[in-house]
């Protein structure tokens, strides 16, 4: 489970970084900011292993919350590409749509994980 948090945190922490790169706005760091808060959860859940359980909850609660702050991209993206929709924004579409996708793989990995801890 956490090696799934940290793959998931360590690519959204890259994004964020790259996209400030191109773009230059702090609202380009927000994907890193949720990868960081997710690293400091897993450091938690290592220092503290009695309440390890809770910490992947606290991780799969930042998972829905990427999620359902950026799932406004998914139609904004969908009307462009089927539509021909304009995008006003294009950069922070594709960062949006791209954290998006990132949250809700790593939620449904930790879904299953759970599932699986559950069963066995």
């Amino acid at each position: 489970m956490d090696n799934i948090f940290n793959k998931i945190s360590i690519s959204l922490i890259v994004l964020g970084i790259a996209f400030y790169v191109f773009a230059m706005t702090f609202t380009a760091l927000i994907p890193s900011i949720l990868g960081f808060l997710m690293q400091v959860v897993l450091f938690f859940g290592r220092i503290f292993p009695k309440f390890h359980k809770h910490f992947a909850h606290i991780n799969v609660l930042i998972l829905i919350l990427g999620i359902g702050a950026t799932f406004g991209s998914v139609s904004d993206l969908a009307g462009f590409l089927l539509g021909g929709n304009e995008l006003e924004r294009p950069l922070a579409t594709i960062e949006q749509f791209t954290t998006f996708i990132l949250c809700i793989v790593g939620f449904i990995l930790s879904v299953q994980s759970f599932i699986n801890a559950r069963r066995g």
